[in-house]
């Protein structure tokens, strides 16, 4: 069992209240027994693969920086300096274990908002400079200090210096600074200038959360909308009056077609379909590798044969209780996981959402459909209870064959 468990002082109630999305919180020993899940060595063999992303962050003069993008090959490390570099390397917890344990002591966020962990390494007066993110972040000290400084609540207005590589500040005006400890946390909400500083060799855990913007929503639902519309659905002009002028465009001609349109828009049910596939979509959806074809035929035996059944790392799993009136919508969606019984009509029903797919089940389903979305394995026992309903096995069947779910 891992040891890295959040402080019991910690009240999750009173951060929800008082400081998520609203105020920086400083959490001094969040994590009492914090153990490092991977040296600094081991980070930076990661940063070797071709399938991780890596950063290195050079302060080669005073606050000037430079980026340099992964994979790396080891001499790339030995010919750094010794001090003013960060090594960042995303989604360690898709890779390690002890990883997405530390990212599970965060569940009192709901789960499809996390993004992932990014693990950084600084040497002696290393960071990445003054900048701020559009989403919530934890910084989770490891081994060693770092300096933080929390600045200026910032926007799209906010002045950037030129460098195209690196979205940093042009200024930044300290409010409050903390020398964070391993075990030690600071929370920053969105769009919060911080500016971090290494004292020593130190290891970072950010924690991230996904926070799509209204302009990838609009793109997003709007694709989404396109893929529905027939092509026969076309601008309509049918009282066309005499023109006083050819070249006017009369606004009560698009009366019609701004009504119809706002309509396709206006459908909730259809935008929160919509919406869990969207933020169930795997960040690295290439580690998630369909099974071929000859195992597939397999999986009914291998199911009941496992002893247990996990998550792939890499995937990502939610629901969402559907009313009635968005059980229609569910039903006609195009994305669906192709699982039997997904045609039916439920008087109550909940979408299952896995990797940006969606399929609907009957309310009764609802424990089992919960207890998936979980992220510890499905033992033997309980497996072989979902085995026996149709619906669940050619559920699980399908996770399987898509590489959502590993039988062990």
């Amino acid at each position: 069992m891992s040891i890295n468990i959040l402080s019991a002082d910690f009240n999750r109630r009173e951060f929800l209240e008082r400081y998520w999305q609203k105020e920086p919180l400083l959490i001094r020993q969040l994590v009492p027994q914090l153990a490092d899940p991977l040296t600094p060595e081991e980070l930076a063999g990661c940063a070797c693969e071709e399938l991780v992303e890596s950063r290195v962050i050079t302060e080669f003069e005073p606050e000037n920086y430079a980026l340099r993008n992964g994979p790396f090959e080891e001499s790339d490390f030995t010919s750094l300096p010794s001090t003013h570099w960060t090594l960042l390397v995303q989604a360690m917890d898709q890779w390690f274990d002890e990883v997405a344990d530390l990212r599970k002591q965060f569940d009192f966020i709901p789960s499809w908002r996390v993004d992932d962990v990014m693990i950084s390494f600084a040497c002696k007066d290393g960071g990445v400079g003054p900048h701020f993110d559009n989403y919530d972040v934890f910084l989770l000290q490891g081994q060693g200090q770092r300096k933080w400084r929390l600045g200026q609540r910032c926007n799209d207005a906010t002045p950037l210096r030129k460098s195209a590589e690196l979205r940093l500040l042009e200024s930044f005006e300290t409010t409050e600074e903390f020398i964070l400890n391993p075990g030690d946390a600071l929370y920053v909400p969105p769009r919060v200038a911080h500016w971090g500083i290494s004292l020593d060799d130190s290891l970072c855990y950010s924690i991230g959360f996904r926070a799509p913007s209204h302009s990838e929503m609009i793109e997003g639902f709007s694709d989404f909308l396109i893929q529905r519309s027939a092509s026969s659905e076309r601008f309509e002009d049918p009282n066309t009056s005499l023109p006083e002028d050819p070249a006017q465009i009369p606004t009560s001609s698009l009366t019609a077609s701004f009504n119809a349109l706002r309509a396709k828009l206006d459908d909730e049910p259809l935008f929160r379909q919509w919406f869990g596939c969207h933020v169930t979509q795997p960040k690295y959806p290439e580690l998630i590798a369909r099974i071929d074809r000859n195992s597939a035929k397999r999986v009914d035996k291998t199911l009941g044969l496992a002893e247990s059944v996990r998550h792939n790392p890499s995937s990502r799993f939610a629901y969402m209780v559907n009313s009635d009136s968005a059980t229609d919508s569910a039903h006609s969606a195009k994305a669906q996981l192709g699982i039997a019984g997904k045609a039916q009509e439920f008087s109550r029903s909940i979408t299952l959402f896995v990797d940006g797919n969606a399929a609907v089940f009957d309310w009764a389903y609802l424990s089992m459909i919960s207890r998936l979305c979980e992220p510890a394995p499905l033992e033997k026992r309980e497996l072989k209870s979902m085995l026996a309903l149709k619906p669940i096995k050619e559920l699980l069947e399908q996770l399987v064959v898509q590489g959502s779910l590993i039988p062990e």
